[in-house]
């Protein structure tokens, strides 16, 4: 009876060692599954990832050269505004230095009629008359000949005749050239953020539509495409003045 017991014992541990069948059988298929899901992170989900970042980062960009262009826009319509007001306050100015020189040589050709005539009361009572921003000139142009004597020319072409309402014309003029020229900047600045604006979409274009293909190519086609068209505006964004507002 001890003889039979001891091959069944055996045969009992021998069976006891082995797996069964079924576990041996799912453990190729649990780690050909875990491989595929591996691969499949590997291939897709740095595009994936790099979409995400991109759609963000072009996002918040895009809204940055928005504001920045309608900054740009108040820039050029302000600089406009005031170039027109330096503009009508230089032909203000202009006219009154205009009257101002009529005046001035009405005075002086009444003053030589008097002196041709020799009548010495009218010529001092013209000379009462003159303006205080001709009598310098009138006297450095009559002090370049001898007493009695008429210089030729006019004082009007001394350095001396200086019209306050002329100078205040021409920089009140120079004034609107240069906001004039504020303003054309600013529009082409704007102009510029606008163009960053349409880069910044395409960017999301590629980066939101490269993610539904199937074919890794073509992912990574439309994502290197989203990464050179961001650096790009990027780039356009770095040199451009920046009109932050506060």
């Amino acid at each position: 009876m001890s003889t039979e017991e001891g091959p069944l014992t055996s045969s009992q541990d021998a069976g006891s060692t082995n797996p069964p069948a079924d576990d041996a059988a799912s453990s190729p298929t649990l780690s050909s599954r875990a491989d595929s899901v591996a691969e499949r992170f590997g291939k897709s989900d740095w595009i994936e990832l790099a979409a995400a970042i991109l759609l963000a980062a072009a996002t918040i960009a895009s809204a940055w050269s928005a504001y920045q262009a309608t900054r740009w826009g108040g820039v050029q319509s302000n600089s406009f505004s005031a170039a027109s007001a330096s503009r009508t306050e230089s032909v203000r100015s202009s006219n009154l230095a205009t009257a101002q020189r009529q005046v001035d040589v009405a005075v002086f050709v009444a003053w030589l009629q008097a002196y041709a005539a020799d009548e010495t009361t009218l010529r001092d009572f013209y000379e009462q008359r003159f303006r205080e921003e001709f009598k310098p000139a009138f006297d450095a142009w009559l002090g370049t000949v001898p007493a009695g004597s008429i210089p030729d020319g006019t004082p009007f072409v001394r350095p001396e005749y200086v019209l306050a309402a002329q100078t205040q014309a021409d920089d009140e003029l120079a004034r609107a050239e240069e906001l004039s020229a504020v303003a054309r900047s600013a529009n082409q600045t704007g102009d510029n953020f606008v163009i960053v604006v349409v880069i910044m979409a395409s960017v999301l274009f590629f980066a939101g539509v490269g993610t539904k293909f199937k074919h890794q190519n073509t992912r990574r086609l439309m994502i290197t495409m989203a990464v050179l068209l961001f650096a790009g505006g990027i780039v356009v964004i770095a040199s451009l003045p920046q009109n932050v507002g506060f």
